[in-house]
């Protein structure tokens, strides 16, 4: 089942890993995982395809669609709509957009007082 939280799932048709949840308007929707840059993104577009910026939540992440409004943005995370294609890699991993959060400290040898 479906949530607002995306989760890394194996494409059914495809095999591919995307990413799968709902988007602001609560619709069911599948993005690959790469991210775009700003020419694969107007690549992407030209093409009649869709792109969605995505934004951190604490579980995990909301999509909402770009528009043209929005393409100069600073330092966006752009994925495309999922559209099946061969599969090409095996025992792909989902990426990290943000990066690793930073270590809790642990023991009172680390806090500085």
């Amino acid at each position: 089942m479906t949530s607002s939280n995306f989760q890394a799932i194996d494409c059914r048709s495809c095999g591919n890993l995307v990413w799968d949840g709902l988007s602001y308007a609560g619709v069911p929707i599948k993005l690959d995982t790469g991210r775009l840059s700003l020419r694969d993104e107007i690549v992407k577009l030209l093409t009649g395809g869709r792109t969605y910026q995505i934004h951190r939540t604490s579980v995990s992440f909301q999509v909402t669609p770009r528009s043209k409004a929005y393409i100069n943005a600073a330092n966006p995370i752009v994925l495309a709509l999922h559209e099946c294609y061969p599969m090409t890699v095996f025992s792909e991993s989902a990426p990290d957009y943000w990066g690793q959060a930073k270590q809790e400290l642990t023991t009172s040898e680390e806090v500085p007082f």
